[in-house]
């Protein structure tokens, strides 16, 4: 996949925006938390981290599953801010879990909160089985933006093929909406044990599987993203 990898251009979205607050779901090594600015108040969730990367801003790290995260914890409260600006999901890579931590975030965002989740296009079938086989692996997630397409499109959606494994962008978040919390088993139950429609990245292919697939280039990123972050 040409241009920025996915920490490059979560990067940039920090440069960019510099949020207010930012909330990360699986931290890991912390590479991803570390993009976060000492001006940003940010919480990052991750049940078994493991940081071997400084982490600059001033973030909380709650060693915990998320779905305990948001049982017990007011999001906004402990970052501190009347609002959330950015969120990047990367956790269990699990397409009802991923789906979860969405439905928790959007809790607590707004029109122009901006929300970027990882793994949502694998280049080959092997990567995307909800069993891991390979060492790479990025699970069902790329079922979420099929799903968030069928039962949210009130929202908009930015698929952007970086390496290694995509991200999707979501904007036009609405936390009264209650669609997805609603039906969450009868989704699950629809999307679990679809298979990925492809074998390999071939764009023709892929245009016709996911939504609004945009080019690997910031300033088509920021174009995509603009109208939801000027709100």
């Amino acid at each position: 996949m040409p241009g920025d990898d996915y920490l490059a251009v979560l990067a940039r979205f920090h440069e960019w925006l510099k949020p207010e607050s930012y909330v990360e779901i699986g931290v890991w090594h912390g590479d991803s938390l570390a993009l976060a600015k000492p001006d940003t108040r940010a919480v990052g969730i991750d049940p078994f981290p493991q940081i071997q990367t400084a982490i600059g801003s001033r973030a909380r790290l709650y060693p915990i599953p998320s779905d305990v995260f948001f049982c017990a914890h007011d999001l906004l409260h402990e970052l501190g801010t009347p609002r959330l600006a950015l969120s990047f999901i990367d956790g269990l890579h699990l397409f009802e879990q991923a789906l979860m931590d969405f439905v928790n975030v959007e809790r607590y965002s707004d029109a122009r909160t901006i929300v970027l989740i990882h793994d949502c296009l694998p280049v080959v079938r092997c990567m995307a089985a909800r069993e891991r086989e390979t060492g790479y692996w990025c699970g069902d997630v790329w079922k979420v933006a099929m799903c968030l397409t069928k039962y949210r499109p009130d929202l908009t959606l930015s698929v952007l093929p970086t390496y290694p494994s995509g991200l999707l962008i979501v904007t036009g978040l609405n936390p009264g909406s209650s669609v997805l919390r609603e039906n969450f088993p009868a989704i699950v139950a629809e999307y679990r044990d679809q298979p990925l429609p492809y074998d390999y990245l071939d764009s023709n292919r892929l245009l016709d599987v996911l939504p609004n697939v945009i080019p690997n280039d910031w300033e088509r990123i920021v174009q995509a993203v603009s109208p939801a972050a000027a709100d």
